[in-house]
């Protein structure tokens, strides 16, 4: 928990002190987002979550953006395995996410957003019982990951408000379970819709 709130205090606070850069206005560009997880695994089939996420672009009036946000994901399914058991799995991740986006067009916009990521908290549980035991199983990960990014989107803008549709990929560099018969990664695709506010207040 405490990790939590540390997090928060950094985020909010870059916000801050990079949005005040120039002397006139405070600059604020927010984002909030939800988004429909897809995690296919082999031998276990399409696994479905879900993920709600704050981003603030800096650089919002330019063609690149630095979007910095706090993201969270889940995930939950029970696999019936035909050789070995019954599996249930469930991830839960606490993240931030750096992204750069480039822009193109005018009015509607549609960008391209590669980028890194770090999920700090990550909670992963397995509960198994294989079919030649009674015996259930239930084994706990609670590591960090890291990973790279690619996504593509639109930015529809609506008076001051922009409507984001987004699609991307996260690609995690470890696993979080692994042995001879089961494994799990934090990779996943997300598919997202967004709302956009653009303020500036003054000095």
């Amino acid at each position: 928990m405490k990790h939590f709130f540390f997090i928060i205090i950094i985020f909010f606070g870059t916000v801050f002190c990079i949005s005040s850069q120039n002397s006139e206005h405070i600059n604020f560009s927010p984002e909030v987002a939800l988004s429909l997880n897809i995690n296919h695994q082999q031998f276990f089939g399409t696994q479905l979550g879900f993920g709600v996420g704050v981003f603030h672009a800096f650089y919002n009036q330019k063609k690149c953006n630095l979007i910095l946000g706090l993201q969270y994901d889940a995930f939950i399914k029970r696999y019936d395995y035909f050789e070995l058991g019954n599996f249930n799995h469930y991830n839960s991740f606490f993240g931030i996410p750096l992204l750069f986006r480039v822009n193109f067009g005018k009015k509607v916009k549609f960008f391209i957003e590669p980028g890194i990521f770090c999920d700090l908290i990550i909670f992963s549980r397995v509960k198994y019982r294989l079919y030649n035991s009674n015996e259930m199983i239930e084994l706990y990960f609670d590591k960090p990951d890291f990973g790279v990014s690619g996504g593509i989107g639109l930015r529809i803008p609506i008076n001051k408000y922009e409507i984001l549709l987004k699609g991307n990929y996260k690609w995690g560099m470890k696993y979080l379970f692994n042995n001879s018969f089961y494994n799990s990664y934090n990779q996943y695709f997300r598919i997202s819709v967004g709302f956009k506010a653009n303020i500036a207040i003054k000095r």
